[in-house]
């Protein structure tokens, strides 16, 4: 696990809501806190970021809509020559078992070349999908994939991570109060649907 300052990152970028999603943001999961450290997993030096999850619903149904809400974040740990840039976030929805894409969309970062030592990129991915459907069965897995790219510069070593937690906001001192968020994907599911 490395640990890094919330109030020393050098970005904090965020997709635009839909401001049509109806998903209150007071309605997803988070934690207050003045703990101002972010705590993440990350990749071996140099390396995109590449993780699975898999989640087995408990019912069956119909998910109507969901809303992705993941932070991934990209940290320079030396460079003596040219920089690194963290390029996109992928998150992709696939039957288990199966190469059945039920959901897949990039977010490209927007954000530029870093060259300073120590600079922390946090990219959080707040995102509602309101046009996509699937029934769900009762035990059959799905895997919830989130791939993360850079380009990392001669001379620079870089790593990625996923935060399990991030704040809403960079806070302005270290003594400020912060909203937390909960990296994950909340899913509406309708019960009383045949599938």
């Amino acid at each position: 696990m490395i640990e890094v300052a919330a109030d020393g990152l050098t970005g904090l970028t965020r997709t635009a809501l839909n401001p049509e999603s109806a998903i209150p943001i007071d309605r997803y999961p988070q934690t207050i806190s003045n703990i101002t450290n972010i705590n993440y997993q990350r990749t071996v030096d140099d390396a995109n970021l590449d993780v699975t999850f898999q989640w087995i619903p408990e019912a069956t149904g119909r998910i109507d809509k969901f809303f992705i809400n993941i932070a991934t974040i990209m940290a320079i740990t030396a460079r003596t020559a040219d920089g690194v840039t963290f390029n996109d976030v992928t998150i992709t929805i696939t039957k288990t078992g199966g190469d059945d894409v039920l959901y897949e969309e990039a977010f490209a970062t927007g954000l530029g070349e870093r060259t300073a030592n120590a600079d922390d990129d946090l990219f959080i991915v707040a995102h509602p999908v309101l046009n996509q459907s699937f029934n769900i069965r009762a035990g059959n897995a799905m895997n919830i994939r989130v791939r993360a790219t850079m380009t990392v510069g001669t001379g620079a070593t870089a790593h990625m991570g996923i935060c399990p937690f991030f704040p809403q906001q960079v806070p302005a001192t270290a003594a400020d109060v912060l909203f937390w968020a909960h990296s994950g994907i909340m899913f509406y599911i309708s019960r009383n649907r045949r599938t």
